[in-house]
């Protein structure tokens, strides 16, 4: 069956079977949406109940030859990752979702990840939360996580793909999330008394997503980052970086055209940090 409203349609697929690794083949029942509307973030969408990770079914189906800007959303993860392989908890009520994007080179998919992070500032703004990044992936609100973003890049059949895993805790209890996060987390629940629903949430997101990819593609880095400076709390903050074993702590300077972090020591030596994890101590 399917549905048409203005300019978008609504379907229900055939199931798809993911092969997960520990739990075997699975057959998950979907629908797929079309806004007509965006150029191509988001145009097509493919909504689950539940997933074990929206990136990991997005690179499922990358041999599929798949729409760009094809966007996968679950209203939970069983497994959801963050950076570095950590877990990122994904209860009901929360908002996950993927997108498929072919960047100009892999050279630029770190930037694009951090490029994709504004839609979600933004649409937080939108609805009433002054969020702000924290280089590199995370949405922060008055120091507390509200949301972050997974940037992959995969290669298939010599194409190169970017996909961007973003999580946002929209209207999901806190309480449902591990003690050892639940301190440093918020929501847009607990911040805005009136309620914003999910797709609600989601439609202006992608709706700046497409806006921000379009630009990313015919626009220089130096000019891209310009945004990104005035929505990040990172810059002239001193910080601590933590990447491994190895440990930096100076006042975050500036971008270098490839997204990276450039940080002062207390010697005045320029460091260029392309990956890591950044502490905010002042």
């Amino acid at each position: 069956m399917s549905k048409t409203s203005g300019d978008r349609a609504v379907r229900a697929l055939p199931p798809r079977t993911f092969k997960y690794a520990s739990r075997g083949p699975i057959r998950v029942a979907r629908t797929e949406s079309h806004a007509l509307h965006r150029h191509l973030v988001g145009r097509t969408v493919w909504h689950y109940e539940a997933l074990e990770s929206t990136n990991d079914a997005a690179k499922e189906a990358l041999g599929d030859e798949l729409p760009e800007g094809l966007v996968i959303v679950a209203d939970r993860q069983v497994a959801g990752r963050g950076r570095h392989g950590r877990s990122w908890a994904s209860p009901p009520g929360g908002l996950y979702f993927s997108m498929v994007l072919r960047p100009k080179d892999a050279a630029h998919a770190a930037l694009l990840g951090l490029l994709m992070g504004q839609p979600v500032v933004k649409a937080l703004r939108h609805f009433g939360v002054l969020a702000q990044l924290k280089w590199p992936n995370d949405v922060v609100y008055q120091g507390r996580k509200i949301a972050g973003i997974l940037s992959e890049g995969v290669h298939r059949h010599d194409v190169f793909y970017a996909i961007v895993g973003i999580g946002v805790n929209t209207n999901l209890d806190l309480e449902r999330l591990p003690e050892d996060v639940r301190g440093r987390a918020t929501s847009l629940r607990r911040e805005v008394s009136l309620y914003v629903a999910n797709e609600e949430f989601l439609d202006y997101t992608l709706d700046q997503a497409d806006l921000v990819y379009s630009r990313y593609l015919n626009t220089p880095p130096e000019i891209l980052l310009r945004d990104y400076r005035g929505l990040c709390a990172t810059i002239g903050r001193r910080v601590r970086v933590t990447a491994g074993r190895e440990r930096l702590e100076g006042r975050a300077y500036d971008l270098a055209p490839s997204g990276a972090l450039i940080v002062v020591d207390d010697v005045g030596a320029k460091h260029e940090v392309l990956d890591g994890t950044v502490e905010h101590l002042s």
